[in-house]
């Protein structure tokens, strides 16, 4: 099972997105159910937040949790699920 199109506030490879608190959004495939998901994101090569192993079904709505974001980051992530 792998993760794809993957979005942040509904947008794929958004420039200047305005929330503090960015959601994030995929789509499963490969015929199986989710159970769990792991995203992490990276700014400036180090690690800003890892959710670590959530057990949940959910692709959709998922809110950023971890360092304070400000204007002009870059901030790529991926998820495993």
């Amino acid at each position: 099972m792998k993760a794809v199109h993957l979005r942040t506030e509904y947008l794929e490879n958004p420039l200047g997105i305005d929330f503090e608190k960015p959601r994030f959004f995929w789509q499963a495939e490969g015929g199986t159910v989710q159970t769990a998901y792991e995203i992490i994101c990276v700014r400036d090569g180090k690690v800003i937040w890892d959710s670590g192993k959530v057990s949940s079904a959910s692709i959709t709505h998922i809110p950023y949790a971890g360092e304070p974001l400000s204007s002009r980051d870059i901030v790529t992530w991926t998820v495993t699920l």
